[in-house]
C-alpha cells in the first residue's frame, strides 16, 4: 500500500494503538488547519478532524484498499465540514422561517417591527452595524467581511459578538419581541463560542 505519510497501514488495520497515535499526531494539525478554512471555526474544525479520526478508528478495518492514507483523511475532514456547513444552513433556513412565522403571527405592527430594529441597529457604532449587516442580510462568511472591508477575521468576530451582546441586552427591555431576543441570545452565544 502506497502512501505518503510514514505509519504501516496493516498495523493501523490490526488496530496497533501506537500507530494511530503516530498517524493522528503528525496530522492532527494539517487538518484542523484544512478544516478551519471551511469551517472557519476553530472549535468545530477540532471537532470535525475528532470525529474524522474516531470514525477512522472505528473503521479501520475498511482502510485496505485506500492506497493514499493522507489524501483519504484530508478529503474525509473536507466532506464532513461541508456536511457541516449545509446542515448549519438549513438550521439557520428554519430559525428564520420560524421566526418570521411568529413575527407574522404576532399581533403587532410588522412596519412598527421593521421601524424598531432599524432603531436599533442605528444605535450600533457604523463599522459594527456595517458589519453585523454584511453577516445577517447579506450573508457573508466572516472571511468574506474581513477582506471586504479591510480588517481581520477576530476584528470581524468581535464586531459580531459585540453586536449581538448589544441587541440582547436591549432587546431584554422591550417585552414585545421575545422571539427576536430568543434568536438573537442563541444566535450571539453561537457567534462568540
Amino acid at each position: 500500500m502506497t502512501s505518503k505519510v510514514p505509519i504501516n497501514q496493516d498495523r493501523l488495520i490490526n488496530g496497533d494503538e501506537k500507530e494511530f497515535k503516530s498517524l493522528f499526531d503528525l496530522l492532527y494539525v494539517g487538518m484542523v488547519q484544512q478544516a478551519t478554512f471551511y469551517t472557519n471555526d476553530f472549535a468545530v474544525a477540532e471537532d470535525v478532524v475528532q470525529e474524522v479520526f474516531v470514525r477512522l478508528w472505528e473503521k479501520r478495518g475498511e482502510l485496505k484498499s485506500v492506497q493514499n492514507l493522507e489524501g483519504y483523511l484530508l478529503l474525509s475532514v473536507k466532506n464532513r465540514c461541508l456536511n457541516y456547513l449545509e446542515h448549519q444552513q438549513v438550521v439557520d433556513k428554519y430559525k428564520q422561517y420560524y421566526l418570521l412565522q411568529e413575527i407574522q403571527d404576532d399581533d403587532e405592527d410588522p412596519e412598527q417591527f421593521i421601524e424598531d430594529v432599524g432603531k436599533l441597529l442605528d444605535k450600533l457604532p457604523e463599522k459594527r452595524k456595517m458589519v453585523l449587516e454584511l453577516c445577517v442580510i447579506e450573508s457573508k462568511s466572516y472571511a468574506e467581511i474581513a477582506d471586504l472591508l479591510g480588517i481581520s477575521l477576530n476584528t470581524v468576530k468581535d464586531h459580531v459578538k459585540k453586536a449581538y451582546a448589544f441587541l440582547r441586552e436591549e432587546l431584554r427591555k422591550e417585552v414585545s419581541y421575545p422571539i427576536l431576543f430568543f434568536a438573537l441570545y442563541f444566535k450571539g452565544k453561537s457567534a462568540s463560542e
